[in-house]
């Protein structure tokens, strides 16, 4: 979901008007086209991992019901800093995007940083929004609003929706190119998150693996750290504490959020003068980084980790 994929995919769908393209359609076979499940069912997890077979699972004809015109598709790909997500991109940036998480709880803390994410954007860039949540029925939690990467003010005004159910995020994003008979965007793209989640009635709803834990610890003799600041891993905000009792540790879950890789980040500084202090920081048990106690009275543990992609 990418502005300039969007324009470029804008100008390639005004070409297609005028004089055609040479893209793919995509949707799984006649009968899909024609509104029924492809030969052999709708796509489901291969051993439990997202395909790309799974883009199938709406239609042309799907959105054609509720008066939307989907033009054919850019790319049909797992998404590659994500251990088990594929996204489906359209012309003009109609897009469906699955990620299946380990854990519901994994899945869970994801859709609330995605959502915090989506309203500061939309604030920051000082755009309207129409933020509406639990939205789809079965659901365990959704939100619609305006794409969080559009333009304010566009005449071509684009809309998404993202919907959990148990492990499963379902994201799809509306394109501004509305059709003569299209209808509410709210409806539109709450009828066809409701299709996906029934088209795949088994996933997301067992766990199937578990999350990581990241554990912060500071040590030292004098008793006490005068302040203690670490980056939490799950939501990346800032936590400061002061006057903290030695020794210390905190267990956050750790998840990486649409990156390859999740920054650690621990500083300590000593409550006494010339009395050291020292960090270290660990994931399921393995030592990342440590930094032993010294004489100046302040320690940091930085590093990068990279969850193993399971």
């Amino acid at each position: 979901m990418r502005r300039g994929a969007a324009a470029l995919s804008l100008g390639c769908a005004l070409l297609l008007a005028l004089a055609g393209c040479g893209t793919k359609t995509s949707g799984g076979g006649d009968k899909a086209q024609a509104g029924g499940p492809p030969a052999g069912g709708w796509p489901q997890p291969e051993n439990g991992r997202l395909t790309t077979k799974m883009c199938g699972l709406l239609t042309d004809a799907d959105y054609k019901k509720y008066g939307h015109e989907r033009l054919p598709v850019v790319s049909e790909k797992k998404v590659e800093d994500l251990p088990n997500a594929i996204d489906c991109l359209y012309m003009t940036s109609d897009e469906l995007s699955l990620d299946l998480q380990p854990t519901a709880e994994a899945a869970k803390l994801k859709f609330a940083a995605t959502l915090d994410d989506h309203k500061k954007r939309l604030a920051e860039d000082q755009r309207a929004t129409i933020l509406a949540q639990n939205v789809v029925p079965g659901a365990a939690e959704s939100w619609f609003d305006y794409w969080t990467l559009g333009t304010a003010g566009s005449k071509f005004t684009e809309y998404e929706i993202q919907v959990r159910r148990g492990a499963l995020i379902v994201g799809i994003t509306l394109s501004g190119l509305k059709g003569k008979t299209e209808q509410d965007p709210r409806v539109l793209l709450s009828g066809l998150a409701g299709l996906v989640l029934q088209r795949v009635p088994a996933v997301g709803k067992t766990d199937t693996g578990r999350m990581q834990q990241a554990r912060f610890t500071v040590i030292g003799p004098g008793g006490r750290a005068k302040q203690i600041v670490y980056n939490d891993p799950t939501s990346n905000k800032t936590i400061t504490l002061k006057n903290v009792k030695l020794p210390w540790h905190v267990e956050k879950p750790l998840l990486a959020l649409n990156a390859p890789f999740v920054l650690l980040n621990l500083t300590a500084v000593s409550g006494k003068p010339m009395i050291g202090v020292g960090c270290s920081i660990s994931v399921d048990g393995e030592m990342v980084v440590q930094e032993a106690p010294q004489i100046t009275g302040f320690a940091n543990c930085m590093k990068s980790y990279t969850p193993p992609k399971s």
